[in-house]
């Protein structure tokens, strides 16, 4: 009996990362974790970040423009998307942030006509479409620790711009680089954030904050909606294919149609 060897996987999906950053893929295949799904990552240089996966405190504007630069990021997808690909997720929330709704926008119409006809997500429009899928209100955004003021006050524009209710945008997430979050921690982050904010939904900002492995327990002991950026990355993704539904302890949003 020959063993599997992932070549007929019903979905396979590219995700677009920093270089430093294992995060995404790591997530989205525990999310996908007894399915038949592979996942199959590209990198892109991103200064802010350093071997072994540290980053910097806060990070520059300046990296988070150069990563969606045409010369950057339009090889990178089109290399990608040359792989017999169901879907390609871009899992870089601060690009969304920085260049608002619009620029988003041209960003993803200019990468559809290089990806050879795979469906493309960002992180960002798959946040708004989880949000209005759920008809959320009252939500408080956790950006990571290591986004700025100014940066943060780019993604309370952005979600503004797509008519989202949210209520706070905050460098809240657990403090000392992604290397240093654990479910654990990510959970009295989001349980302290709701309570100082009023907040019935957070979102998780930020593809490097480990946070899916917190979404159940936080959604059934405190009674609010988590959403994070890797599983509406993955949720968004996933629209056309028959798998959502088999996506079981990644929060409300998978279970909800």
């Amino acid at each position: 009996m020959w063993r599997a060897d992932g070549w007929d996987a019903e979905f396979k999906l590219g995700i677009v990362t920093p270089h430093a950053d294992v995060g995404p893929e790591a997530e989205t295949q525990a999310m996908l974790s007894g399915r038949s799904a592979t996942v199959h990552g590209a990198r892109i240089d991103f200064s802010p970040m350093h071997p072994g996966g540290h980053i910097d405190e806060k990070i520059a504007h300046d990296p988070v423009l150069q990563f969606i630069h045409p010369d950057v990021i339009d090889r990178t997808v089109e290399s990608l998307s040359s792989a017999p690909l169901d879907a390609i997720g871009l899992a870089f929330t601060s690009s969304s942030f920085k260049v608002g709704a619009a620029g988003e926008s041209s960003l993803l119409a200019r990468l559809t006509k290089l990806s050879h006809g795979i469906r493309l997500a960002t992180t960002g429009m798959a946040a708004v479409a989880a949000i209005q899928h759920l008809e959320l209100d009252r939500i408080a955004v956790m950006a990571p620790s290591w986004f700025d003021e100014d940066l943060c006050r780019a993604g309370h524009s952005y979600f503004h711009e797509h008519g989202v209710d949210v209520i706070s945008v905050t460098p809240s997430g657990p403090a000392g680089g992604p290397l240093t979050i654990n479910p654990g921690r990510m959970a009295e982050a989001v349980g302290i954030l709701a309570e100082s904010t009023g907040a019935k939904a957070v979102f998780v900002a930020g593809n490097g904050q480990r946070s899916v492995g917190a979404i159940d327990q936080v959604e059934r002991e405190m009674g609010i909606t988590m959403l994070t950026a890797n599983q509406v990355l993955l949720w968004s993704c996933l629209e056309s294919a028959d798998m959502r539904k088999d996506v079981v302890g990644y929060g409300r949003l998978f279970t909800t149609k």
